[in-house]
């Protein structure tokens, strides 16, 4: 039996039995995507409600100050006192099924993207250097294949996270919705306050219900707004997400003792801290252009108040200044430790899971699932 490796993708599955590979295959991307969203959507909650209602943004001016986050403890603390723990999981069904879904895609597109790049004279572009496993690591092919994985990523990742956004902002959507009608009554006693121009609350009963009703009212379009601050964000994100994961392996590699000879061979602790490694290059490289995707996504599709990518960070840098762009910084970075860690550990044991599944099943019952390809 030939052992497996983490060599050229974690959700690639070597030496498998045609008949049923490709179910394996998808393994250990749904594992990966699960854990992503279970470890990772309490800290994406708080990181996406920083950045549209944290003290100082545009939003904020038109809650109670019982509602404006300062940071995100305070954060929690409302939204634990106010919510509930459940409030932290809002929205969490769109990118469950979704992360498993982009975690089949960035890593295939990074490898195919990778190995077109070194088969046409990868060496060529700089940075390229020998692993101790026989590799080459390229720094320019790896950012350059790490941007097309998240350029494909992000016609998935667009319409997942407008209604992941959405279901997070069902409480603020609550209270506009609110203190919209107390508004209107009141203009009614007085005749002296408008609210024409207010824009209507977006409520939805689950994820399904906002994905069915946003693409019913407002079509393909709809979902897919944001998707110029979401393709940029992906491209630059995963651009380092991919480096930071390889250029650690390979400082492991290079800086192995005696029996480490592949990333084969590297311990969980390595992988894991290679994910982290990996998590920190994602959000530090590319959270600005996150703030503008999150505040986009959120804001009304009815009556939004950003025309474009262009105009909301006009907006944003006018009214907030380079401070609105970095809201819920901590928490992203908080976030990639034990995501990233998370992510590549559930991957890296379900691959071994399936490395004793063929050691241990199918040589027994090879007639049935198909002879152990040597």
């Amino acid at each position: 039996m030939v052992s497996m490796t983490i060599n050229d993708s974690l959700n690639q599955v070597e030496h498998t039995p045609p008949v049923h590979k490709r179910i394996l295959d998808i393994l250990p991307g749904i594992s990966g995507g699960v854990a992503r969203v279970v470890i990772g959507q309490p800290f994406d909650t708080i990181k996406t409600r920083l950045q549209v209602l944290g003290q100082g943004t545009a939003l904020a001016a038109t809650l109670p100050p019982s509602e404006v986050y300062r940071d995100s403890l305070d954060c929690a603390r409302k939204m634990l006192r106010t919510e509930g723990p459940m409030s932290f999981y809002r929205g969490t069904l769109a990118p469950l099924a979704g992360n498993m879904v982009l975690l089949g895609i960035h890593f295939p597109a990074f490898l195919a993207v990778r190995k077109q790049l070194e088969g046409s004279g990868g060496s060529s572009v700089s940075g390229s250097v020998s692993g101790s496993d026989g590799s080459e690591f390229s720094v320019g092919n790896t950012l350059l294949a790490g941007a097309a994985a998240g350029a494909a990523g992000s016609l998935v990742s667009t319409p997942v996270e407008l209604v992941r956004t959405k279901m997070q902002m069902q409480r603020r959507a609550a209270l506009a919705g609110s203190l919209a009608k107390i508004s209107a009554s009141a203009s009614v006693a007085s005749a002296s306050v408008s609210t024409s121009s207010a824009a209507p609350a977006e409520l939805y009963r689950g994820s399904v219900d906002c994905f069915k009703q946003v693409l019913s009212k407002y079509g393909i379009r709809g979902l897919y707004r944001g998707f110029t601050s979401t393709l940029l964000r992906d491209m630059q994100g995963y651009s380092w997400f991919f480096l930071g994961y390889e250029a650690t392996v390979h400082y492991f590699l290079q800086n192995a003792g005696p029996g480490v000879h592949s990333k084969a061979d590297l311990t969980y602790l390595q992988v894991m801290a290679a994910g982290v490694v990996a998590g920190f290059g994602l959000w530090g490289s590319m959270f600005p252009i996150d703030t503008i995707k999150s505040k986009l996504q959120a804001d009304s599709l009815a009556k939004p108040q950003y025309s474009s990518t262009k105009d909301c960070l006009t907006q944003v840098l006018r009214s907030e200044g380079q401070a609105g762009l970095w809201r819920g910084f901590s928490a992203a970075m908080a976030r990639a430790i034990p995501v990233n860690a998370g992510i590549f550990l559930a991957v890296e044991g379900t691959r071994q899971g399936i490395k004793w599944y063929e050691e241990n099943v199918e040589h027994v019952y090879g007639g049935v699932v198909g002879p152990v390809v040597q």
